[in-house]
């Protein structure tokens, strides 16, 4: 065949050299021949070439005959190919040691006529050498076609079994993980001889890997793994492409569909499907954000990005999450419609995401509100809304809490829409800025005291494990705050007055829009 390497054998089934026979090496028969010399001179280093054939009238050997030992010793070590000599002409006799080193290297010496011209045999020579490299490219050329048209119509497993073909062995494509992607029928992982990467914007994203070693003399081989190693590159750039636009659709998707803009109920439906967004029982939104520490953080950024790309990875049936406002809104899918077992399947999953608890980079944690479910996608955009408010007023109203359902702040979410209520004004006026204006004069931590002694029920132990102090001075600040605000603690009206009240004082900073939430 055209792509069979050229050997010192089809060298003797030339015309030039039928008068040539050879002397030594007899099994050098299957050396490739890739290159082709002349040597006159005794410098017998340094310009030697692997797979080459040195021809020479011996007229460097002609005063030192047991040079031809050393440049068979240095063809051996460079893996020449063999050695045609003019026996005739310069020496009339091959020395017995030469003879030998030829049989134990396994590099033919070719005995040739001395009245052929060199100009015949080097030409002769040449000329095979260079029909087959052009064989050989050509042929590796309309395989490169085959495999790009194979890539480029997406069959990638046809070209990995016309590659087990061309090698003759078998081959498989493997992810960065090393996971069979597409593989000849009997591949098997365990049987890899060699691999190449597949490379894609300066990064491996893959592998070839096949079940036997390429010699590297086995040039056609050698080409059709390069080639083969090229085209797969292609593949892997147009999956990149196709993920990244997926992503993007996925991603518009969901925005349109928190906000409310994405249309009727059987279009949503069709759309996500497209998008590979399934649907299926209920569906509700948790939001996500890191919890504010009053010092600027780097970065927050960043792991906002490492968390949501986290989520996305996951599980893609159950959850699927966008980046929105500096938030991440996760759309979760669920069977379970009540609240409890709604809630504790959200801390579960927040609990196995390494991302979630303290942060990644141990600076701060995370703030997570949840919004009721829902059976529409149309309705999804009020789930993210509860939960947007969930967090933002759990935040203010829950101390220590960093997963909050809306259930858990709807007295505070009905207050907030009456904050301006002139007798809550009236309340405020009460309760709130006399204690206020106490602490802000004294120093002192009255209303946060009657936060957690409001919040605790009354348990003065709780209060005193939550504010790092005695119960001793838990009762002091309660004894306090008794007598500058002129009310019995304990009496039950006064508690829920106050219980009101302080709920609307911790949302003070709100935004006056419920959508800012």
């Amino acid at each position: 065949m055209a792509k069979d390497p050229f050997t010192v054998e089809q060298l003797m089934q030339l015309p030039a050299f039928q008068g040539a026979k050879i002397i030594a090496g007899i099994e050098g028969l299957k050396n490739e021949i890739y290159y082709v010399d002349s040597m006159e001179i005794p410098d017998l280093t340094g310009w030697l070439r692997p797979h080459e054939l040195i021809i020479t009238t011996g007229y460097a050997l002609r005063e030192e005959p047991f040079q031809l030992s050393r440049l068979l010793e240095e063809m051996h070590r460079v893996g020449g190919a063999a050695v045609a000599i003019k026996t005739k002409r310069f020496l009339q006799e091959i020395p017995a040691e030469a003879l030998r080193k030829s049989d134990l290297y396994r590099i033919p010496l070719i005995d040739i006529p001395a009245e052929i011209p060199y100009i015949d045999l080097t030409h002769s020579v040449m000329e095979s050498i260079l029909n087959r490299q052009v064989a050989v490219m050509r042929n590796v050329q309309e395989v490169s076609q085959q495999f790009t048209q194979l890539v480029l119509n997406r069959r990638t497993s046809e070209l990995v079994v016309m590659i087990g073909q061309l090698l003759d062995c078998e081959a498989a494509v493997l992810n960065q993980q090393g996971e069979v992607e597409s593989s000849t029928a009997h591949f098997i992982q365990e049987q890899i001889a060699e691999t190449r990467s597949i490379h894609v914007n300066n990064g491996v994203v893959g592998y070839l890997a096949i079940s036997r070693n390429v010699a590297e003399e086995d040039r056609f081989a050698q080409h059709c793994l390069d080639q083969a190693v090229t085209v797969l590159g292609i593949e892997f750039t147009i999956r990149q492409s196709l993920q990244i636009q997926r992503e993007r659709e996925q991603e518009s998707f969901l925005v349109e569909l928190l906000s409310g803009t994405a249309g009727e109920e059987e279009l949503l439906r069709h759309r996500a499907k497209q998008v590979g967004i399934p649907h299926g029982g209920y569906l509700y939104v948790m939001v996500l954000k890191p919890a504010e520490t009053g010092k600027a953080n780097p970065q927050k950024e960043e792991a906002l990005l490492a968390l949501l790309e986290e989520i996305n990875q996951g599980d893609k049936s159950a959850r699927k999450g966008v980046l929105i406002n500096d938030q991440i809104a996760v759309i979760c899918y669920t069977d379970k419609q009540g609240v409890s077992e709604q809630r504790a399947e959200a801390v579960r999953y927040l609990q196995e995401l390494s991302g979630w608890g303290s942060g990644k980079d141990g600076k701060g944690g995370w703030l997570c509100g949840i919004g009721y479910s829902r059976e529409l996608l149309k309705e999804l955009r009020y789930s993210y809304r509860e939960a947007k408010r969930a967090m933002r007023i759990g935040g203010l109203v829950r101390f220590g809490q960093s997963v909050v359902h809306f259930e858990d702040i709807l007295v505070e979410d009905l207050l907030k829409d009456t904050a301006d209520h002139p007798s809550l004004a009236t309340l405020s006026r009460m309760f709130i800025e006399p204690l206020a204006t106490y602490d802000a004069e004294y120093g002192t931590e009255l209303l946060t005291t009657l936060d957690s002694f409001l919040r605790t029920g009354g348990q003065t132990k709780k209060v005193g494990e939550e504010l790092f102090i005695h119960r001793n001075s838990v009762l002091y600040r309660l004894e306090r705050i008794q007598e500058i605000l002129g009310v019995d603690l304990h009496d039950a009206e006064t508690r829920f007055r106050l219980d009101l009240v302080m709920r609307v004082w911790k949302m003070r900073d709100l935004p006056a829009n419920p959508e800012g939430l």
